[in-house]
């Protein structure tokens, strides 16, 4: 994300010495400066001459330090992108949790609303800010904007929900404690991120993501897994980034294809002779399109809404050449219904959308470990796939030996998986019946 209204002017004579440039090692010390009482910037968080009421002065200090702890996030993320901010993040967190149970979560919390805040002031036009005050027109400050917004939306807050509506001029001091803190947290931020270099080697962890790409994914399959073999069980949080990497890598390129492909079809004005086949083809890439982004996973619903709103839009352009042709529109309608159970099918589960997929990130020998790592619902689906399609029965008996094998294994070693012999018994279900 592009914090367009922070972004400071260059200080090329900031000195960068001092400070820790292995990043594990300047989270460490940025945890250090946040939990320390007297420690700058955080210590600096009022601006000079503002006092708050006993009951509001714990929200106002938890909303600009809490931006100023953002601010560094929001810094390291220019300095060396998104991903690696978000891992930076999370390992920060982490520690947090280490030194004092449950602060990593409130500080993570902390920063979603911090995050939430600033992306809502930076969607938001100029227009929209803009008002009438005694025939003059103003535009509301972004400092204002944030601590209304923050003392309406933290949850510690004596101003939330229904209580927001006078706040008796403890936004606008908020307001002037933010821009003092921005000041105080840039000055001292500035050369701590010019000093320190991202190698996620160094992190000794790493939260999984809610919304797991592909890559990642099967990463999660893998770690401390004991279905797999040893090597593969092994995960450093730099796989972790690597494969978030190359997630969103593969989402970029399902976007730019997108891109091209609607201009294309928007820059159609009339429809060719041969238009039957010319809004297949548009059909049939932008069903591709579907099928990997759904394959890749991860947070991507909007990238869905995109590729459904075009595909809606071919659909129409070609319900429109036939509109006067029942059986042509019946016979196009039930082409759509079938395409929809189909897919639904296919990546009705992770496993069957990423296994079916072309360049599956399922490796040939990890088939059967990755499917008993899956859960029983999901693991259910999966069989429900290979069942339905004709071609699929040897994959399913195949799946079936070794999975008997590889639990027996197991069970020699001494390994409990969970729910394996739930998993086993859905596997071995009669052709076109699950048991139960």
């Amino acid at each position: 994300m592009d914090w367009k209204f922070w972004k400071p002017e260059k200080h090329p004579g900031e000195p960068a010495a001092n400070w820790p440039v292995d990043i594990h090692a300047a989270l460490r010390h940025l945890l250090d400066l946040y939990e320390r009482a007297d420690a700058l910037p955080f210590s600096s968080w009022a601006a000079p001459g503002i006092e708050f009421s006993p009951d509001v002065r714990d929200a106002a200090q938890s909303g600009a330090r809490g931006y100023q702890l953002a601010l560094w996030f929001w810094l390291f993320a220019e300095k060396h992108g998104a991903l690696a901010a978000r891992m930076a993040r999370e390992s920060f967190c982490l520690l947090a949790d280490a030194r004092h149970q449950g602060s990593g979560d409130s500080v993570d919390q902390l920063l979603d609303l911090e995050n939430r805040i600033a992306h809502v002031f930076e969607t938001t036009s100029a227009e929209q800010r803009t008002f009438k005050q005694e025939g003059l027109t103003v535009q509301l400050p972004m400092d204002y904007f944030l601590a209304s917004a923050y003392f309406k939306l933290a949850p510690n807050s004596p101003y939330a929900a229904e209580h927001a509506s006078d706040m008796q001029g403890d936004d606008y001091k908020l307001a002037a404690c933010f821009r003092h803190a921005t000041e105080q947290a840039l000055s001292v931020f500035r050369p701590m991120i010019q000093a320190v270099e991202f190698n996620a080697t160094s992190l000794p962890n790493w939260k999984w993501s809610a919304q797991a790409g592909a890559a990642e994914r099967h990463l999660r399959r893998r770690y401390n897994n004991p279905l797999f073999p040893l090597h593969r069980q092994m995960v450093t949080a730099h796989d972790v980034h690597e494969a978030r990497v190359a997630d969103n890598r593969a989402l970029q390129d399902i976007r730019h294809e997108l891109n091209d492909l609607a201009r294309e079809f928007y820059s159609t004005n009339d429809l060719p002779l041969n238009w039957r086949s010319f809004l297949e083809d548009f059909r049939e890439r932008l069903d591709l399109l579907e099928d990997r982004r759904v394959i890749v996973g991860g947070a991507n619903d909007g990238l869905g809404d995109a590729i459904a709103e075009v595909r809606r839009n071919v659909l129409d352009a070609w319900r429109g050449a036939i509109q006067k042709n029942r059986q042509s529109l019946t016979a196009l309608d039930q082409e759509e219904a079938r395409r929809a159970e189909r897919r639904a099918m296919l990546i009705d589960s992770d496993w069957t959308a990423q296994l079916f997929s072309q360049g599956s990130l399922i490796p040939s020998d990890e088939i059967v470990p990755a499917l008993l790592s899956e859960p029983p619902g999901d693991v259910e689906k999966a069989v429900t796939c290979m069942q339905a399609d004709p071609r699929l029965h040897e994959t399913l008996a195949t799946c079936r030996v070794s999975a008997r094998r590889l639990v027996e294994s197991l069970r020699a070693a001494g390994h409990d998986v969970p729910d394996v012999s739930e998993k086993l018994r859905i596997l071995d279900g009669a052709p076109g019946q699950v048991p139960a």
